[in-house]
């Protein structure tokens, strides 16, 4: 009985490491969208990862964001067997400095406003690994909510955008 057991639990662990592992282990590239900049993604276990995005230029009005993310990632169509895709989604944070908005004093005049935000983050998306090549290629939706310490900050909600990626560290 015991045999049997332990058989059953290391044909289960083979199983859901098919199912569930990530074919690389960190990966560095570029993110295009709302937020715009570096993104860095490194997977602390089987199915879950971290991501950090480094954005400049935010809507063109300067500033930098850094965006940290937690998230679970699932194979996608393993019926089809289509090896490399994974759907995922998860959760954050950012904080951002340099901000500036252009402040109306009246219909002829303003100057321009420094301000800093932070917020809260989700994400989901799809992103697929390219087989023999160490490439990644996303694209996601990332709602966010944030606090300005200025009232003349635009308000945002959706973020929307698309990553390619250098691997690391393949599987």
């Amino acid at each position: 009985m015991k045999r049997y057991l332990i058989l059953f639990f290391l044909s289960t662990a083979f199983y859901a490491n098919i199912l569930f592992s990530q074919e690389y282990k960190t990966s560095l590239g570029f993110r295009g969208g709302f937020t715009t900049g570096l993104t860095f993604k490194h997977f602390i276990k089987d199915g879950a990862a971290l991501e950090a995005i480094l954005s400049t230029g935010w809507r063109s009005f300067g500033g930098y964001q850094l965006t940290g993310l937690y998230e679970i990632h699932k194979e996608a169509f393993v019926k089809n067997d289509m090896k490399g895709m994974f759907w995922f989604y998860g959760g954050g944070g950012h904080v951002a400095t340099g901000y500036r908005v252009w402040h109306h004093k009246t219909n002829y005049t303003g100057d321009w406003v420094y301000y800093n935000a932070f917020g809260i983050d989700g994400i989901f998306g799809m992103e697929y690994k390219i087989e023999d090549v160490p490439i990644t290629l996303s694209v996601d939706v990332k709602p966010f909510f944030e606090i300005a310490t200025s009232p003349d900050a635009p308000f945002g909600f959706w973020d929307m955008g698309f990553s390619i990626r250098y691997v690391f560290g393949q599987k």
